[in-house]
């Protein structure tokens, strides 16, 4: 083996190990990255999906409070109770069903045919009784539960895993309950998958390409000159660092826009669609109301969804929400505000100087502040009020939110990495333009402060 040979094969084999370690050690972080993503979504989808059917079930309880709480037991009362119940839908498989405490059927919209039928018994494939469990569950003041059940919208009669929150209502004697079918996520977690290993082998099949590249330019290289191969090693490593990085940057950057700007809006049509329906249904003898009313806040709902795809197309281009380009950051708080308040919850603004002179970045970061503030406590702390104010006096800007609900503890919020994301966002947003965010929680309610300096 001449001294060329012997230089080229000195030089390529560890250069080849030092590749496959890269590309072994990417995979490896690759697939432990993506089995703690999955995880973390796993978990954060199925507790938007408790939150959610708490949501459904209080605005069930609340759909039959006039007739729950006027005392009456009558036949032509619970009667009337059952027909609302049955009626309230969200989506193919949303539905409420009920049964009293001896495992009797008393309504169900999607199986008719077991309404009557006492199933304290029934078994699942799994041999636990589910029945019985729900029953059990709603006796202990209310919860969720797993089980099997048959998925109206399936073609097969095959029991698929469900997720219930039931609960009791005593003076009738009724466990009420609804639930969420687990397939759809199972089968969101199963695309997901898909997606990562796609991922996984695209930057392994880039890592190959690379690879391949720099050993071909370094066999050339050192044929005219040794000295080529640390140069194309630095590139090497530089450009793997590159791409790790701008994925790390772009997932971040994604996820951001989503909680900041999106999940609010959606938020606020939830509740108007809610508010609507809720509305549609109190178009009783008993209760008199306007129908425009329904339809008054149907069409808030449209609009609050023609407001979030322009958001959504905004999020593509620069993040910056829609109606600060054309509102000013003054208006689209007024938007902002009219959107969340409700009978639920009232929600007041008020404004001191002028806005002129924020920079659009500023604008943006205390609109999304606003935006995620009010949510919050639309979601989390049962809030009646809300106040908003927004003041200018000619050294800096100050939006103060503050809500009259029962609060949160900020030091468990901040302890566990995976709550709290809004409100690090709402912080880095504010401390980006150099402004102080201030937080405070308690049993009467909840205040931030974000302030930023105007020069």
């Amino acid at each position: 083996m001449n001294l060329r040979n012997k230089i080229i094969w000195f030089a390529m084999t560890p250069l080849i190990v030092a590749l496959s370690s890269i590309a072994f050690t990417v995979y490896h972080r690759a697939a432990l990255l993506e089995q703690q993503q999955r995880q973390s979504i796993e978990r954060a989808y199925r507790d938007s999906k408790d939150v959610e059917l708490k949501n459904y079930s209080t605005l069930a309880e609340q759909s039959i409070a006039h007739l729950y709480d006027s005392g009456r037991a009558d036949a032509a009362t619970m009667d009337e109770a059952k027909t609302i119940l049955g009626s309230l839908n969200y989506g193919p498989d949303g539905y409420f069903f009920l049964f009293d405490l001896q495992g009797t059927f008393l309504m169900h919209p999607r199986q008719p045919e077991l309404v009557g039928q006492n199933l304290w018994d029934l078994r699942d494939i799994n041999g636990n009784p589910s029945i019985q469990r729900l029953i059990s569950r709603a006796l202990e003041g209310g919860g969720f539960l797993d089980y099997m059940w048959q998925k109206p919208t399936n073609q097969s009669a095959v029991p698929v895993p469900k997720r219930a929150y039931v609960f009791v209502l005593e003076n009738w004697g009724w466990v009420l309950g609804t639930g969420v079918y687990l397939d759809d996520i199972n089968a969101a977690l199963a695309k997901l998958d898909k997606q990562a290993s796609l991922n996984i082998f695209d930057t392994m099949l880039w890592i190959t390409l690379i690879s391949s590249l720099s050993v071909i330019a370094i066999v050339s290289g050192l044929m005219w000159s040794i000295r080529g191969r640390s140069i194309v090693d630095a590139q090497l490593s530089a450009l793997t660092q590159r791409i790790i990085k701008t994925q790390e940057e772009e997932r971040t950057r994604i996820a951001n826009a989503l909680h900041d700007s999106i999940k609010p809006m959606l938020v606020a049509i939830k509740m108007k669609i809610e508010l609507g329906i809720y509305r549609l249904y109190r178009l009783t003898p008993e209760h008199p109301q306007k129908p425009a009313d329904a339809q008054n806040t149907f069409k808030e709902a449209i609009s609050l969804v023609d407001d979030t795809l322009a958001d959504i197309n905004r999020v593509v281009h620069d993040l910056r929400p829609f109606n600060l380009e054309s509102l000013g950051l003054e208006g689209a708080l007024h938007l902002c505000v009219h959107h969340f308040d409700s009978d639920a919850m009232q929600v007041k603004l008020s404004t001191l100087g002028k806005m002129n002179e924020l920079p659009s970045t500023a604008e943006q970061a205390l609109f999304l502040v606003a935006k995620e503030a009010i949510a919050n406590a639309t979601k989390y702390s049962s809030a009646k009020r809300v106040s908003i104010r927004l003041e200018n006096n000619s050294r800096c800007v100050m939006l103060a939110i503050h809500d009259d609900g029962h609060g949160f503890d900020l030091d468990h919020i901040n302890d566990d990495p995976h709550r709290g994301l809004g409100l690090r966002n709402m912080k880095e947003r504010i401390e980006a333009e150099n402004g102080v965010f201030q937080l405070t929680s308690s049993t009467s309610g909840t205040s931030v402060i974000a302030t930023i300096p105007l020069h």
